[in-house]
């Protein structure tokens, strides 16, 4: 998603549906849409975490979840996930989880798995 441009062309950033979806467990990743047009800093992406972070007030540990999501969600090969993300990042919950890779702590995708586990059951 890219809540910049978004909220410049036609979504108002607090009715973008990003946190909501993010607070619920999907796997969602921020981009740019127009960087040319919308962003005022020369790294657009860094200026798209910046403003999601302080809008929504997400945390660090948010932060790195969101950012780890677009290698998950990539075309990217299995060695280039491994370097970036860690040597098991297919496998679900803090079993695939490199904290030195990511910054994710484990408790935070013990959580998600739970709650992943506990939807499909019903």
């Amino acid at each position: 998603m890219s809540p910049l441009s978004n909220n410049s062309l036609f979504l108002d950033y607090h009715r973008n549906p990003l946190l909501m979806f993010f607070l619920r467990g999907l796997n969602v990743s921020l981009s740019t849409g127009d960087p040319l047009q919308i962003h005022l800093i020369k790294e657009p992406l860094v200026e798209e975490y910046s403003i999601a972070a302080s809008v929504w007030k997400l945390s660090s540990c948010d932060l790195c979840e969101i950012a780890c999501n677009p290698v998950y969600q990539s075309g990217f090969s299995h060695l280039l996930k491994s370097h970036w993300i860690g040597q098991e990042y297919y496998k679900r919950g803090p079993d695939g989880n490199d904290i030195h890779k990511t910054n994710v702590p484990h408790i935070r995708l013990e959580f998600r798995d739970v709650i992943w586990r506990e939807e499909i059951q019903r």
